[in-house]
């Protein structure tokens, strides 16, 4: 048979030819629409990585506005407790956690660092009725984002750990350090006011810490993160006035990609009324930042099915002419006592020795196909995020103050993200290089193609006896 077809495809070189060219045009589509695929699922996993392991409960004001009443106030005393955090720290999934307190302080014995906009003619009256300080007080700086993805730098002494428990230990920023002549084992007081008590509070400096980031610095007091004063947790729970409530609580997961499972059981296994409070693993911005690359991947899943169905119909028409052609050739051998299965097997080794050739040649120039639709489609989508960026910066302004206060809850350990983000992923260049199991499905897919393109045709001639056959001799 191997012999009969290479003599086949001899004698028939233009027809050989013109399957080459189609075999190796449907190739190349192929495996760029493969390698597409997992690029763009690789981009997505590498998102997801870069937007950490960590998920974040808190209060959800905005779920809260909108489940309001016309008129109907929000209530300022939701609140989140460490009972409600105890209930999320040890399920599955959770390797260590975090519980937050921000809140904000001034003092007698220290001066925050001034920038040019706490001095502008512009600022509002109420400006200088600002606290100084942001205290974000935690149960250990280990895991803050800040200083993990080396925003923040530490300098000199050490950061809060667990075994600043129920101390008056502190960090703070190295202009601040220097505005007020400090260094580590120095001491200073900060003070406010809960339920008209005037709170003064003691802390000692055990760390000073540099922002590496230049965007990070700017604003007035309060919201210049130099100001920003790191405790342990009972510090910020003895400004606040409570022992039980806290801002957030931050669970650092074994891996990224289990962000989601733990939200789904954490609203399974506790009692947390989660249209008050929020589970935000970051969904938001992974759907933002992966919205692109998912079309990209429904459209390269697309364009592959229509390359196959495409592909196969054509290989069924030219299949089915050439078999029409050879009514004559395949009527004798019939007539000689060769079966059917023999002459289609024949018909298959022809297709396969040509596309096997085809293949092992689209491995080379399908690479070339991956890198010119990736760029194209990277190019159309790049687009489209910049018009989403555009739009997406100008909320109005009563939104706008409503996130940054949101925000401001959060702020120790997401500060700039979305910069970091734009660093990220979302720009690497997609990485359409071929693996091997585009190479695996690519064999699979060609396989399948010559089968259905060969089979359709000579089910339709062989259902024919030998007699109608030669009756037709060659069409």
């Amino acid at each position: 048979m191997i012999k009969n077809a290479l003599l086949s495809l001899k004698k028939n070189i233009g027809k050989t030819i013109l399957l080459f060219v189609i075999i190796v045009v449907i190739t190349n589509l192929v495996i760029a629409g493969l390698s597409i695929q997992s690029a763009t699922k690789k981009s997505m996993d590498q998102i997801r990585s870069s937007l950490g392991n960590d998920v974040t409960l808190s209060v959800d004001f905005r779920n809260m506005m909108k489940n309001r009443k016309p008129s109907e106030a929000v209530s300022n005393e939701t609140s989140l407790t460490t009972t409600m955090a105890d209930s999320l720290k040890d399920l599955k999934y959770v390797k260590n956690y975090n519980y937050q307190i921000s809140t904000s302080a001034n003092s007698n014995s220290i001066s925050a660092v001034e920038t040019a906009s706490d001095n502008s003619n512009n600022q509002p009256e109420q400006a200088s009725n600002q606290v100084d300080f942001t205290i974000s007080a935690n149960i250990t700086m280990k895991y803050l984002d800040s200083f993990t993805n080396n925003n923040y730098k530490l300098t000199k002494g050490r950061l809060l750990t667990t075994k600043d428990q129920n101390t008056n230990n502190c960090v703070i920023e190295t202009n601040l350090a220097s505005d007020n002549d400090l260094s580590v084992g120095d001491t200073f007081t900060i003070t406010t006011t809960v339920n008209d008590e005037t709170i003064t509070q003691e802390l000692t400096i055990v760390g000073i810490y540099e922002i590496q980031s230049t965007n990070e610095i700017g604003s007035a007091h309060f919201n210049n993160p130099v100001n920003t004063i790191y405790t342990d947790l009972s510090i910020g729970q003895t400004l606040t006035g409570s022992s039980e409530n806290i801002t957030s609580a931050i669970y650092y997961l074994d891996d990224p990609e289990n962000a989601e499972a733990f939200v789904e059981l954490a609203k399974k296994k506790s009692d947390i009324d989660f249209d008050t409070f929020s589970l935000d693993a970051n969904n938001r911005l992974y759907q933002q930042n992966a919205s692109s690359l998912e079309s990209m991947q429904s459209f390269a899943k697309m364009f592959v099915w229509i390359v196959v169905i495409a592909g196969s119909t054509i290989l069924c028409l030219i299949l089915a002419l050439t078999i029409r052609n050879r009514y004559y050739e395949i009527g004798v051998l019939l007539s000689l006592g060769q079966s059917k299965v023999k002459i289609i097997a024949q018909q298959l080794i022809e297709v396969g020795l040509i596309a096997v050739v085809a293949f092992v040649i689209s491995l080379g120039t399908g690479q070339l196909t991956s890198h010119y639709m990736g760029n194209m489609l990277e190019s159309s989508s790049s687009s489209n995020v910049m018009q989403m960026d555009q739009k997406g910066d100008q909320p109005n302004d009563n939104q706008n103050q409503s996130d940054s206060n949101q925000q401001k809850n959060n702020t120790q350990t997401k500060e700039n993200f979305l910069g970091n983000m734009m660093q990220g992923p979302s720009n690497q260049e997609l990485d359409v290089s071929i693996t091997g199991e585009n190479v695996i499905q690519l064999a699979g897919v060609t396989a399948a193609i010559c089968i259905v393109s060969i089979a359709v045709p000579a089910a339709y001639v062989l259902r024919l006896t030998p007699r109608q056959i030669l009756s037709r001799k060659e069409g």
